[in-house]
């Protein structure tokens, strides 16, 4: 693997966003007391008060998707990477600063079009999401450097892709309850395939 400071700065910062992100959108849940978290879907929390808060850390997530998706390229053996995979995260890191920009067209005349493309958006965001984290673990299964301990990568990617589809195609729980679900297993799987780089970073110089 390639074990130059930029291959190693990559993982730290997806670290540091999924704890950040974590944080302030967990906190979001207590101060904006008028809303139900169990029942209204995160993306809600980016209009009114604290929202300023919740952008900013979705802004933070699209940076780290971006360096993180050329990582997850670079620190798989040549013969098993996935440019598919890897761009996926690309995808999903240019479009996530839409996501969030569209809740701030509420109440103008914009806001039946920043409707439409915030569903659009966030949609594929997850979809992307999913996808490149089931093509990039089923990869590092079979890659001799990034093998060990590479099974929960694995169970965390099927159990988020379960949990969207599972919301999609059966509305049985809360829409809000199931998303923020999915969002927990996402970043559960962002932050172990970064600490997983990092692990395999550091066999490598041993």
């Amino acid at each position: 693997m390639n074990n130059s400071p930029a291959v190693r700065f990559a993982p730290r910062l997806m670290i540091f966003a999924v704890i950040v992100f974590a944080a302030v959108c967990t906190a979001a849940q207590f101060w904006r007391t008028d809303l139900n978290w169990i029942t209204i879907p995160l993306s809600t929390y980016l209009a009114g008060p604290g929202s300023t808060y919740v952008r900013s850390v979705y802004y933070l997530m699209a940076i780290a998707l971006l360096a993180f998706a050329w990582v997850t390229y670079i620190a798989t053996t040549p013969a098993l990477r996935s440019v598919l995979g890897s761009g996926l995260f690309a995808a999903a890191g240019l479009i996530l600063p839409i996501v969030a920009i569209t809740e701030l067209f509420r109440g103008t005349p914009y806001q039946a079009l920043a409707h439409v493309t915030h569903k659009v958006t966030s949609l594929a965001t997850f979809l992307w999401l999913s996808f490149g984290m089931l093509l990039v673990s089923s990869r590092w299964r079979r890659d001799s450097g990034m093998q060990s301990g590479s099974l929960p990568g694995v169970v965390l990617a099927w159990a988020a892709t379960f949990v969207l589809w599972f919301q999609v195609l059966i509305s049985v729980f809360p829409n809000g309850l199931m998303e923020k679900l999915a969002i927990v297993l996402i970043l559960l799987w962002l932050g172990w395939a970064a600490r997983h780089i990092l692990a395999a970073s550091k066999r490598g110089l041993g």
